[in-house]
């Protein structure tokens, strides 16, 4: 990018002082940007967040809540969408029609996955803090790991397979932004769940794809840096 061009941005929740931050779903855009070698800026002011969806209306197209990127005039939400937009932006993206049309649906479904998994942390109330109902929610945590967790994991797996038996990326023969998006929710599912991935023996695909992306050179270096904040310990963020 020259000097000359727009700048990326990207708006995502900051912390109150005293509150450690979190990767969140911010994390799903920031690897995107890191492994494209993109240079971007982050803006997590709570009192500039809190302008531009609560207080003040945004002039033109209008964005729900964070993550939001923004390059000039342009702005986008939606993390699925996002990623999907930047994936094209960067040639992060399937080179056939029919391609295209499977990352997307495999994009959204990484997305419903790891929104079951924050929901089952926010069981009486899904936008308060789980600190303020750990007890009641627990029960839906458990019914997550049970039975929702190895469903989510054994489909990934099956899809993974279905692409040169998974051994390279998860469609087509390349990169795209669905691998990392894949990345981003293992990951979280390893830090949030460390046993139950560790016990599970029916994904040695998935094990070895996280394995190998996360060795690749530019997110090695990001997983390596202190850019990259460690996974808060509940809600999979």
């Amino acid at each position: 990018m020259s000097s000359e061009e727009p700048e990326w941005v990207l708006y995502y929740w900051g912390c109150p002082p005293g509150v450690k931050p979190f990767p969140g779903r911010g994390e799903f855009v920031r690897l995107i940007f890191e492994e494209a070698g993109v240079k971007f800026r982050e803006v997590n002011d709570f009192e500039v967040l809190k302008k531009l969806f609560f207080t003040e209306k945004q002039k033109g197209f209008y964005a729900f809540a964070p993550p939001m990127i923004q390059r000039g005039k342009f702005r986008l939400s939606q993390t699925s969408v996002i990623c999907s937009y930047l994936g094209k932006q960067f040639g992060l993206w399937p080179e056939s029609e029919e391609d295209q049309w499977r990352a997307q649906q495999l994009n959204i479904t990484i997305h419903d996955f790891i929104a079951e998994g924050r929901l089952a942390f926010h069981g009486r109330n899904p936008v308060e803090s789980y600190y303020t109902q750990k007890e009641e929610t627990q029960p839906y945590i458990d019914r997550f790991v049970a039975t929702r967790l190895p469903r989510w994991l054994t489909h990934l797996e099956t899809a993974l397979k279905a692409n040169n038996d998974g051994q390279g990326f998860v469609i087509g023969g390349k990169l795209t932004y669905v691998d990392l998006g894949l990345l981003h929710v293992l990951r979280a599912t390893e830090s949030q769940f460390p046993q139950a991935w560790a016990s599970n023996d029916s994904i040695p695909l998935l094990k070895a794809f996280k394995a190998r992306l996360s060795a690749r050179p530019n997110l090695a270096a990001y997983f390596n840096s202190d850019r990259c904040v460690p996974f808060e310990g509940n809600s999979m963020m």
